[in-house]
């Protein structure tokens, strides 16, 4: 039941916005609540209210790759005057202009499922609850946001590359610069470990997101090295050469597979280095000998012979798919 007070000789509804005043015991007090008798009851026809529900907001956001799309979690939200009238979630894919998601979220907190589209996939999107109470006072929350996961195959290109020596640091001799060396080189460089640099390129593609699947391409050189030879792969987050020794992953993991000079291979990537593209700002892969049964060669020795068993990959400036990935998201 509205109330409403004569001002000027008009009546005028009273909303939550307005304050009348009654006179107690000599001062002037604020009205919160009104009340008429009507029948012989007592009636609530004023309540004042200018203040917005608390709480709400978005909690999380949770990619579902059954829908596709997301679990928006969010938290509860009150009104301990008017109380809530309308608990909402808004959607945006600028952060600017929004629309109704869906009006009907419970008060207590929950989770609402939202769809993605092919076409949006890998694209930023942003949410947000708005709560208004019976009042019409509005609480907005701030914007939280979340990437869809990419849809897609996507390939990835070496933004620089490297050979570090066990003895000699990162090599730079005229001769061998451009290419990727792996296994040993004598006494003056040692054991060399090839390096490939992908920056923050991989993670650009990716997300934050592991891919379902990937490759990684390399060429071996034609000439010097083991003509045939197994080698081991491992992850690293460096962006570029660090200027002293890598820390390098010791998850290796190779195929048993030899690869001979001349030949370009395509690797697959393990689980594991799948799962740490989605979590390294910066993503890159090292080379190690490896054996044939999967295993890795600690030694001086491997299955081309004994003494220097080092082999050469193209680097991108000789073959431009060396070192490649491909990483496929579903």
């Amino acid at each position: 039941m509205p109330a409403y007070i004569k001002t000027g000789g008009a009546w005028q509804e009273l909303t939550g916005l307005d304050r009348p005043y009654v006179k107690v015991s000599g001062s002037w007090q604020g009205v919160t609540n009104g009340y008429a008798k009507v029948s012989g009851a007592w009636q609530q026809v004023y309540q004042y209210d200018n203040t917005g529900p608390t709480g709400g907001g978005v909690t999380s956001i949770v990619w579902n790759q059954s829908l596709p799309g997301f679990t928006v979690n969010y938290a509860s939200v009150s009104d301990s005057e008017s109380g809530v009238a309308t608990y909402k979630l808004q959607y945006s894919s600028n952060n600017s202009s929004w629309s109704d998601v869906t009006s009907g979220l419970s008060t207590g907190g929950g989770s609402h499922s939202y769809s993605v589209t092919s076409g949006n996939r890998g694209t930023l999107h942003y949410f947000r609850t708005v709560a208004i109470d019976n009042a019409n006072n509005t609480t907005t929350s701030s914007s939280s946001s979340k990437y869809a996961k990419p849809l897609g195959t996507f390939t990835v290109t070496t933004t620089g590359h490297g050979t570090y020596g066990s003895n000699g640091g990162w090599r730079s001799d005229i001769g061998n610069l451009g290419s990727i060396f792996s296994g040993w080189v004598g006494s003056t460089y040692g054991y060399q470990y090839g390096h490939w640099f992908y920056g923050s390129t991989v993670d650009a593609v990716a997300k934050g997101y592991a891919p379902d699947s990937g490759t990684i391409r390399t060429y071996r050189s034609s000439a010097d090295g083991c003509s045939s030879a197994v080698v081991a792969f491992a992850t690293h987050n460096y962006a570029s050469q660090p200027a002293g020794a890598p820390a390098n992953d010791t998850t290796y993991w190779t195929t048993g597979t030899s690869q001979t000079q001349g030949n370009s291979r395509e690797y697959t990537l393990t689980s594991a280095t799948l799962g740490r593209i989605a979590v390294d700002s910066n993503f890159g892969i090292f080379m190690y000998p490896g054996n044939a049964d999967g295993s890795i060669n600690g030694t001086a020795s491997s299955s081309c012979g004994s003494g220097s068993t080092y082999r050469v990959f193209d680097s991108p400036f000789s073959d431009a798919n060396s070192g490649r990935l491909t990483l496929v998201f579903n």
